[in-house]
């Protein structure tokens, strides 16, 4: 919001005009809190928090090429209202000049003594070098807000809705110019019959797909639709991807996520998601051993120093896997205590059923995964000594069926590295 000085007004007050109160969503009670702009806003992502990245971004405001306005008097008068449409763009202009603008705020200009109420309605974000050959268009399809300056170009057009007694009959205004040439789309067809809508620009680090994205250049046939296989919740991650690549920011997701990500990426030939992947798994690789943990090893880890020593380890077995969790101890919502008092040197599986309500907590057990215990021991490891009402007889199937349902990534027995003795 522009802010202007008022000698009328105590210091620290910030008076709002009936517009900003509703652009704001401010009420008149309210006590809101006011922060400098500095060219971002902050920005949460509900699809990328639905993979793991959960952080609060601060995203550049981008410029304007054009902001479109819907117009209609403030007040009611007589019928037959005529505005030119240039004039009151102009007035729009001057108005918004350095301001961000959002979809779907409302200005209130003068024009000839009547007040005219101007909802934003559209926005469209500046073209890119990159895009020039596509015809134009902004990086982001469903901008809702930017920022206006010299190159951005208001248009006005009536509002449809406005009752007669306040509606605004436009002369002299120039026609808001139609939006990308659908050509510059593709519609992307998931192996479930789901259809996405993708810029093509956004589709050329698929290689696999180049020839959608080189549609309408003469290299190759148009092609307004292509298919691949994948299902629609992953390539809409990939698309997250994608976007994340050509702003240049990182791309944060749940490393449980990365094997599919990984088989997504090498079907349609995104080196660049590959990579990404391949480097959390590739941690995983290498820490995670291939052949069988002894359960007296798990127990020998486990006596070494005290909760306090920083040379002890704390290593859980969960259903036969092996959890190396000495680094993650401290971090524990339940506290640093609980799992060495009651889960160590057992099978941890029925506490972690009857303490862990919620789901979520499946998603860290790849981070602590170290190998399997060998299948000669799985048998042999107690329970619990003081098992909690209603862990009597340990895990529920249900509980262990969910649990191994979220731990596909876990390694088979038929991939472990049993130990071999040759005789001499």
């Amino acid at each position: 919001q522009r802010v202007a000085a008022c000698a009328a007004l105590e210091p620290g007050v910030v008076a709002l005009s009936a517009s900003q109160l509703l652009n704001n969503r401010v009420c008149v009670h309210d006590a809101p809190t006011f922060t400098l702009y500095r060219g971002r806003h902050e920005a949460f992502d509900a699809r990328e928090a639905a993979i793991g990245a959960t952080d609060v971004n601060l995203v550049q405001d981008a410029p304007l090429a054009a902001c479109v306005f819907e117009v209609r008097r403030r007040a009611a008068g007589a019928l037959g209202f005529e505005a030119n449409g240039k004039a009151l763009a102009s007035l729009l202009e001057k108005r918004c000049f350095g301001c961000v603008v959002t979809a779907p705020e409302v200005h209130v200009v003068s024009l000839d003594g009547v007040d005219v109420v101007a909802r934003v309605v559209e926005v469209r974000v500046e073209a890119d070098d990159d895009d020039d050959d596509d015809g134009g268009g902004g990086d982001d399809d469903d901008a809702y807000r930017g920022r206006f300056g010299a190159s951005t170009t208001a248009y006005v057009v009536a509002d449809a809705a406005a009752p007669a007694d306040r509606a605004v009959a436009l002369r002299n205004a120039v026609p808001v110019p139609p939006r990308r040439d659908p050509a510059d789309s593709v519609d992307v067809v998931c192996s479930d019959e789901e259809v996405f809508p993708v810029r093509r620009a956004l589709l050329r680090p698929c290689l696999a797909l180049t020839a959608a994205a080189q549609a309408g250049r003469g290299i190759h046939d148009v092609r307004p639709s292509c298919a691949v296989d994948v299902d629609c919740c992953t390539f809409d991650r990939v698309l997250l991807y994608l976007q994340h690549a050509r702003r240049g920011e990182a791309f944060k997701f749940d490393p449980t996520l990365a094997p599919e990500l990984l088989t997504a990426s090498e079907s349609l030939k995104i080196r660049g998601l590959e990579d990404c992947c391949r480097r959390v798994l590739g941690s995983f690789d290498e820490r995670v051993r291939k052949a069988p943990i002894r359960y007296s090893e798990v127990v020998e880890r486990n006596a070494r120093g005290g909760k306090t020593d920083p040379r002890g380890e704390t290593w859980l077995v969960l259903d036969g896997m092996v959890l190396d969790i000495s680094r993650w101890l401290g971090e524990h919502p339940g506290g640093d205590s609980i799992i060495p008092e009651q889960a160590l040197n057992c099978d941890a599986t029925v506490m972690f059923e009857l303490y862990h309500v919620s789901r979520q907590s499946f998603l860290y057990l790849r981070e602590f995964y170290v190998g399997e215990l060998h299948p000669d021991d799985v048998a042999s490891v107690p329970l619990p000594n003081e098992l909690p009402p209603g862990g009597d007889g340990g895990a529920s199937p249900g509980f262990l069926a969910e649990l191994r349902r979220h731990t596909k990534w876990r390694l088979k027995v038929e991939e472990l590295e049993f130990p071999t003795w040759k005789s001499f």
